[in-house]
């Protein structure tokens, strides 16, 4: 039910952010974007894939048909896939529907991913936007359902994800309509304070501090445009010490490897961009080529991209 899918009745374990953004930067998970591409195209988790819930029903011939198998791959080698929505909710939340990250783990556990290499993103991509945790490229405001979430939204969320963080998913009905109430009378609580956050934002830091998040949503750009986190696309890499020489090394890297890198980039002389590996994430030191003209005699003329964020 929702979104056009029918629901299968498998459910897959919750990742906090926190230990989901650990796996983006130890190369140890790959991320699958349930929303519409609309959505994707606007923000995403770096390197994630776009996989529309509603396109397995209304759209099959758009799906990307080899990521079940990419899913296989990476999961016979250990890592986890991580499926995203906005705000990766229970049914229990939603009354009785189901967000799209579950509609969209459960078509690949159908098609022979193990269930215990699935993890549904808990808060989905605004619980990852509002803890200030890089890794998110493209617009930073939280949005559900195709809009800009307002502060009463925003707020009703945070406070449902905490319940989910201290079992709210497993309530009953009654327990689940009292913890609701007090969310709604704290909310008008905190609207009536007088606090230079506003009641809003004062309900949506509640969540936050549970987790231990600092408010650093003052202080972060509206959108994201410079990726820390590259994947590999085919296998052919190419890496230099510095900026300044000239000696550029050929690579051969796992496909979707993951490549870390600090967000700084420089342009060559030939227009191609390169990022800065990060130490501090097990890279070792140097300038990973991101996309550009080729450089054999034969591809100087043909721009190719060898990482995609």
């Amino acid at each position: 039910m929702g979104y056009g899918v029918a629901d299968t009745g498998v459910d897959f374990d919750f990742i906090p952010t926190k230990e989901a953004h650990e796996l983006l930067k130890s190369d140890k998970g790959i991320f699958v974007d349930a929303r519409d591409l609309d959505d994707f195209e606007k923000s995403k988790i770096q390197t994630s894939y776009n996989f529309p819930a509603n396109d397995i029903m209304f759209k099959p011939d758009r799906l990307d048909k080899t990521l079940v198998q990419r899913c296989k791959d990476v999961a016979a080698k250990g890592k986890l896939i991580i499926v995203v929505s906005d705000a990766g909710i229970s049914g229990m939340q939603n009354r009785g529907h189901v967000s799209r990250c579950r509609h969209v783990a459960q078509y690949l556990h159908e098609l022979g991913v193990e269930r215990e290499s699935i993890r549904r993103l808990q808060g989905g991509i605004n619980c990852w936007k509002r803890s200030g945790l890089d890794g998110i490229l493209g617009d930073m405001r939280r949005y559900y359902a195709g809009a800009v979430m307002n502060a009463d939204k925003e707020a009703q969320l945070d406070v449902e994800a905490l319940a989910d963080e201290v079992g709210g998913a497993a309530l009953d009905q009654s327990s689940w309509a009292a913890l609701s109430e007090q969310a709604s009378l704290s909310l008008e609580a905190a609207a009536a304070a007088p606090s230079a956050q506003g009641g809003a934002e004062a309900i949506c830091l509640v969540a936050a501090q549970a987790e231990g998040w600092s408010d650093s949503q003052s202080s972060r750009p509206l959108v994201v445009t410079s990726p820390t986190v590259y994947r590999v696309l085919s296998g052919e890499v190419y890496k230099k010490a510095s900026p300044e020489v000239d000696k550029v090394i050929k690579l051969s890297w796992a496909v979707d490897r993951l490549v870390r890198t600090t967000g700084e980039v420089f342009v060559g002389s030939s227009g191609g961009r390169w990022a800065e590996l990060d130490t501090g994430c097990g890279e070792k030191a140097g300038w990973v080529y991101i996309e550009g003209p080729g450089f054999g005699p034969s591809t100087r003329n043909i721009t190719t991209k060898y990482l995609a964020a």
